[in-house]
């Protein structure tokens, strides 16, 4: 018994995984095109290497990101 149920819980364990990755991408693919939109609103280029090199960046490490931001604002 003890063998099935660690069957019945590892689907159930790689679909939260798999949930938690997807909003993990989504939620950087969002930060980057916030950093994209801000440099174009700040007059930059935001096809240029070095902001594009920024915003994929901030995008993949979004939640230090985020504590960055709030900090920096103070």
């Amino acid at each position: 018994t003890s063998a099935s149920s660690e069957r019945d819980r590892a689907p159930m364990s790689r679909r939260v995984w798999l949930v938690a990755l997807w909003l993990y991408a989504i939620l950087a693919a969002a930060d980057v095109a916030v950093h994209l939109n801000a440099d174009a609103r700040a007059g930059q280029d935001w096809r240029a290497p070095d902001n594009l090199a920024v915003a994929v960046s901030a995008g993949l490490f979004w939640p230090v990101d985020l504590v960055a931001q709030a900090l920096l604002a103070r």
